[in-house]
C-alpha cells in the first residue's frame, strides 16, 4: 500500500510520498510541509500537542515560583511569615482526626468461622495505619514550624524547607514521605486527604461500601490482591491462579446499595488518551483538547486463569500521571496498579500507540 501513490501516511493527507516526477515538483511539496510536525505524523492524537504545551507550561512555573523570594519589596502586603503563619493554622484547622479502631461498626470487623478478618477488612486496618501515620506527622509539624516562626525552637532544616514549600503550594518532603502517591499542590493536596479520610471513616463506623473509589486507597495493589484473597477462600482455589475479569456497568455508584456477590465494584478511574463512547460503550479517540474522562463503574471480578481477549485493550491503571514507579518490597510497582480490559472496535495497539491509560488521581 505504501507503494501506491495515494497512499497517505496521515488522516489528513498531508503526509504522503509525491508521486515520481519533476524534482521542482517534489521541492514545492517538501516546502508546503508544516514547521512543526502534527502529532498525527507518528500517529498521535491532537491532543498529544495540548498534553506537551501543558506540561512545559507547568514546568516554566514551578521554575518561577522556585526563585520567588521570601520577603517582598514593601507595599503593605503580609510578610511571608504571616502568610506561612495562616496557612499552617488554615490547615491544622481542617485536619482529620484519627482514625480510631475503637470506633468500629459493629460489621466492619468480623471473625469469620475460618477464625480470621475479612481480607477487605485487613485492608482497612493497613490504610488506617497509613493514614495516621500521616495525620500525626502533620500535626506535629504544622505545630513546630509555628514555633520556629515564633522564635521558640529552632527552624530545622526540615522546618526550613517545609516553609519554603507553603511560600509555593507545594507539599512539603516531610509530608511527602509518609504521604499517598500524588502530583497536586498543597490546597488540592490537603482537599484530597479530607475526602480520602472521610471514606475510610465511613468504611469503619458503617462497614463495607457497596462500591470503592480507587484513587482514596494509600495502596490499592493490596486492595485488589484482599479482593483475589476473599475470592480464593470462598472458592477454596489457590490465589495464583486468580485474575480480574471486568465488566463496564451501565449502572452509576450511587444506584448500588450493597456490593457484588464476588469482586468489587470499583469508580474513580480517569480515562486519558482516549474517551469512553457511551452510544457504542467502548473505548473512542479523545475529543480535541478534552485530557481525561471520568470512566463508568468497573466491576472487577476474580477469575481462574482469565486471559485478556485479543480484540480487548488491557489498560494500564496507575496512581500518577507520572506512569512509572519502582518496585516495592512486595513485589508490586509503586505506580502501576492492574491492567484493565476495555472492548475496542479497532486494533488494541491503536491504544498502545495513543499512550491510552487510567488514572487514579489527576495532577490538579
Amino acid at each position: 500500500e505504501v507503494l501506491d501513490d495515494s497512499y497517505k501516511f496521515s488522516a489528513s493527507g498531508t503526509y504522503y510520498s509525491p508521486a515520481a516526477g519533476e524534482l521542482s515538483a517534489t521541492k514545492e511539496y517538501l516546502k508546503s510541509l508544516p514547521d512543526e510536525d502534527d502529532p498525527e505524523v507518528f500517529g498521535m492524537h491532537q491532543n498529544a500537542n495540548t498534553a506537551f504545551n501543558r506540561d512545559e507550561s507547568l514546568t516554566l512555573m514551578a521554575t518561577l515560583l522556585s526563585l520567588q523570594p521570601r520577603e517582598g519589596g514593601g507595599g503593605g502586603g503580609k510578610s511571608s511569615d504571616e502568610i506561612v503563619t495562616e496557612l499552617a493554622d488554615n490547615i491544622e484547622e481542617q485536619l482529620p482526626q484519627i482514625l480510631d479502631e475503637d470506633d468500629a461498626g459493629e460489621t466492619t470487623f468480623i471473625i469469620q468461622p475460618n477464625g480470621l478478618l475479612n481480607s477487605l477488612a485487613i485492608v482497612l486496618q493497613q490504610e488506617m495505619i497509613k493514614f495516621n501515620r500521616l495525620l500525626r506527622t502533620m500535626a506535629v509539624a504544622l505545630k513546630d514550624l509555628k514555633k520556629a516562626i515564633n522564635g521558640l525552637i529552632v527552624m530545622s532544616g526540615e522546618l526550613d524547607s517545609m516553609y519554603s514549600s507553603f511560600m509555593t503550594n507545594q507539599v512539603p518532603q516531610n509530608f511527602v514521605k509518609v504521604s499517598f502517591a500524588t502530583l497536586k499542590s498543597l490546597g488540592s493536596w490537603v482537599k484530597d486527604l479530607i475526602l480520602r479520610v472521610d471514606f475510610f471513616r465511613g468504611w469503619l463506623l458503617n462497614g463495607q461500601p457497596a462500591t470503592f473509589p480507587l484513587p482514596v486507597f494509600f495502596f490499592p495493589q493490596g486492595f485488589m490482591t484482599g479482593t483475589l484473597q476473599t475470592y480464593a477462600r470462598k472458592y477454596q482455589v489457590a490465589i495464583d491462579t486468580l485474575t480480574f475479569k471486568f465488566d463496564i456497568l451501565r449502572e452509576k455508584a450511587e444506584d448500588f446499595e450493597e456490593g457484588p456477590d464476588d469482586g468489587i465494584y470499583a469508580t474513580g478511574l480517569y480515562l486519558e488518551g482516549a474517551k469512553w463512547d457511551y452510544d457504542k460503550w467502548l473505548l473512542a479517540p479523545s475529543d480535541n483538547g478534552v485530557m481525561f474522562q471520568l470512566l463508568p463503574c468497573i466491576h472487577f471480578q476474580p477469575a481462574v486463569n482469565h486471559k485478556c481477549a485479543p480484540d480487548d485493550y488491557a489498560c494500564p491503571v496507575y496512581k500518577t500521571s507520572v506512569r512509572q514507579g519502582v518496585l516495592s518490597t512486595t513485589g508490586m510497582s509503586t505506580n502501576f496498579v492492574v491492567a484493565v480490559e476495555f472492548p475496542t472496535d479497532v486494533d488494541p495497539d491503536t491504544w498502545v500507540l495513543y499512550g491510552v491509560a487510567a488514572l487514579c488521581n489527576l495532577t490538579d
